[in-house]
């Protein structure tokens, strides 16, 4: 029972990870801005409190380590990529201090006065537009929490309860208000997986007829090709009067229908990746597969662009296995793991990428190693998030690429795990349960 409950407390957490990182990179466009909007506020909103309209409590102290709090956010750009991994929970712990702690605090000590009632009240609202509905709730706590004792500490001015309690209604429909705000936002994500699963039936169907047409038409002038060639030579020996029809002319009209024939198979393979991705996963039926003839099938079957690029993928050596698992899932996995590897190398302009399948003490695995580029520190632990795409980030397109590899995987029972160091290697390993009985 205890480790039930550890592994639900951890998974809550990881969750609170992926919600706090999301969130953050969704915000870090703007943080240079917030940052400067908390370097220069905090003083000058001191002379305004202190000077210009003056309040019971002010604290120069306080501001000026806000403004210091929030000055490496001015400076986010600047930010060394071995730092960046740690921006995500520095730009929260610097919005709780300017959020809810401070906020807060400076309501207690000022006594509830109108002027404060109000900035707390928009600070909640701040909160709501900047935090999902899980760092909402925890930064919220967190930062009345330690505004409160750090009043009960050393309190300014006497506690306002009238004026609290007057409030309490108003800052309650503020945080279930937040709460559904942030509701909305699942709810809009899960109206993009709707939409993709739409976008891609709609490709299907527009697109299928169309290029089955194509490869009936390809086979029929394939078929019949070589008996148009044989009759044109035969009536040029014949002395008949027959336009000029070198042989290269020939070679080059057959080489024309297999280019045509690769195009359409490129096309629905590509259709198929998109369908198998953003459809959700049903029911399995398991059977024994070899992970070899997997990498084999997938090799043979993914639509490279150009024999250049398909020359930069190879085969390792290594022992093969069975597994109780779906052949397609694990060829479309594989084919998202190629075309990342294909595209951040290509992007690169080096790299070669190598599959292999191993059974040995290590486990029984399959592994997609490239030289390319590597992934940036703080982008590696989250490139399965569904939904995690940006020019910087190894995932590319919509951000379902990965996150269905993860959960196709898991389906099968494997899963899925990332080394990389940026600027040398990036090794996607798949690793399935051992299933051979041992001896006792």
């Amino acid at each position: 029972m205890s480790r039930l409950a550890w592994w639900h407390l951890k998974r809550a957490w990881r969750r609170l990870q992926t919600a706090i990182f999301t969130r953050a990179r969704y915000s870090e466009p703007k943080m240079r801005w917030m940052g400067a909007l908390g370097v220069f506020g905090f003083p000058t909103y001191y002379l305004v409190w202190a000077k210009l309209l003056p309040q019971p409590y002010e604290s120069l102290g306080l501001r000026l380590f806000g403004s210091l709090l929030f000055l490496p956010l001015m400076l986010v750009s600047q930010w060394p990529s071995r730092l960046r991994a740690w921006l995500p929970l520095y730009w929260y712990l610097a919005m709780t201090f300017a959020l809810p702690f401070f906020f807060s605090y400076m309501l207690l000590q000022n006594g509830a006065t109108v002027a404060w009632l109000l900035s707390h009240l928009i600070s909640v609202f701040l909160m709501v537009m900047l935090f999902d509905m899980g760092s909402f709730i925890v930064t919220g706590i967190v930062g009345t929490l330690l505004a409160v004792i750090a009043y009960a500490l050393a309190p300014a001015q006497p506690l306002a309860t009238q004026a609290l309690l007057a409030y309490s209604p108003v800052w309650a429909f503020a945080l279930i208000s937040g709460s559904v705000f942030s509701i909305s936002h699942s709810m809009s994500n899960q109206a993009r997986i709707d939409a993709i699963i739409a976008a891609t039936n709609n490709i299907a169907h527009e697109l299928r007829t169309p290029l089955a047409s194509v490869r009936i038409a390809t086979q029929a002038v394939d078929r019949f090709l070589p008996l148009l060639a044989e009759s044109h030579r035969k009536a040029v020996q014949a002395r008949l009067d027959v336009p000029e029809l070198r042989e290269s002319q020939l070679g080059r009209l057959g080489k024309a229908m297999d280019t045509i024939g690769r195009e359409v198979e490129h096309a629905n393979t590509v259709i198929d990746m998109l369908l198998v991705a953003a459809r959700p996963i049903g029911a399995l039926q398991l059977e024994p597969v070899s992970a070899r003839d997997c990498v084999q099938e997938a090799l043979e079957r993914y639509p490279f662009g150009s024999q250049h690029e398909r020359s930069r993928v190879s085969l390792g050596v290594g022992d093969d296995f069975q597994f109780n698992g779906s052949r397609l899932l694990l060829v479309h996995v594989l084919f998202n793991l190629i075309k990342n590897s294909l595209f951040h190398t290509g992007r690169a302009g080096k790299g070669s990428i190598v599959l292999s399948v191993h059974a040995d003490e290590g486990g029984q695995r399959v592994v997609c190693h490239d030289t390319g580029p590597g992934i940036p520190p703080d982008v590696l632990p989250h490139i399965f998030e569904r939904f995690y795409s940006s020019a910087t980030d190894y995932s590319t397109g919509l951000g379902v690429g990965l996150s269905f590899v993860r959960m196709a995987l898991e389906r099968m029972g494997a899963s899925i795990i990332c080394r990389s160091t940026f600027g040398e290697f990036t090794e996607f390993t798949i690793v399935f349960p051992d299933l051979t009985p041992r001896e006792s």
